[in-house]
């Protein structure tokens, strides 16, 4: 593999890497160190991809794979600080409505950190990075319809937690 295209895998498939840990763990930096952990794996095994399934699917299984390491070495805390989503303010706009666009994704974000890692893990690959039950499965190493039912309980959790949580109660 030439640097050229280990690079070009970099640019495509680091966004959406970077997307995935932080909305598992809700910590930048976290997000960060464990997207370069999951491109250096990637770099070290790319002679083993053998294209048995896509290119983003593969990536995916080693994220999850550095993420499920992660955490069971550090257990960390499951909400985000509750200044994580404040720059957005800053913009132009009315005031009032930038804060409840700011509390409404703060609460999204409260709300999906409280979820378990499966389900949390099921939601960000579908909904926020659009994978195929068949891709989401083959990181999972779940049937496609086991992830169609993951993932509609994963939902039905999510609106229980969000409804609570903007109700002000808390688990």
């Amino acid at each position: 593999m030439t640097a050229s295209a280990m690079e070009k895998i970099y640019h495509h498939y680091s966004g959406p890497v970077f997307r995935y840990f932080y909305r598992m763990g809700g910590d930048y930096n976290l997000a960060e160190e464990l997207t370069q952990e999951t491109f250096y794996r990637v770099l070290v095994s790319l002679k083993r991809y053998r294209g048995e399934s896509t290119l983003s699917t593969w990536l995916f299984r080693i994220a999850f794979h550095v993420y499920t390491v992660n955490l069971r070495s550090h257990f960390r805390s499951r909400c985000l600080p509750l200044d994580q989503d404040i720059p957005d303010m800053g913009r132009f706009g009315d005031p009032v409505r930038s804060l409840e666009k700011a509390e409404n994704h703060q609460l999204i974000s409260l709300a999906l950190q409280q979820l378990p890692a499966g389900y949390r893990t099921v939601i960000v690959l579908r909904i926020f990075e659009g994978l195929s039950f068949e891709e989401i499965g083959a990181v999972l190493n779940k049937s496609p319809s086991t992830t169609r039912v993951a993932l509609s309980r994963a939902r039905q959790r999510y609106r229980q937690v969000y409804n609570q949580l903007a109700n002000g109660y808390s688990d």
